[in-house]
């Protein structure tokens, strides 16, 4: 298991930063693959990626589930 990432907010959406939402992605990637769930992990890296492209914040209801679940 790695190291739980920070959750870091864009002050005016309140979305997930961009770069926060990346590494949130590969960390849940790490995790499923772990849990043997490649289907899963292949999934989070498609997102890690494509969100390391660009700059901004996201909101993702899913990811924000998953965020809930790590930080208790």
């Amino acid at each position: 298991m790695g190291r739980v990432p920070a959750v870091e907010r864009c002050p005016l959406t309140g979305g997930l930063t961009m770069e926060s939402a990346t590494l949130w992605y590969y960390f849940l990637a790490d995790e499923a693959d772990v849990d043997g769930a490649a289907e899963l992990c292949r999934e989070y890296l498609g997102k890690a990626e494509q969100l390391s492209q660009f700059q901004g914040s996201v909101a993702d209801h899913r990811l924000e589930e998953a965020i809930k679940k790590w930080n208790g």
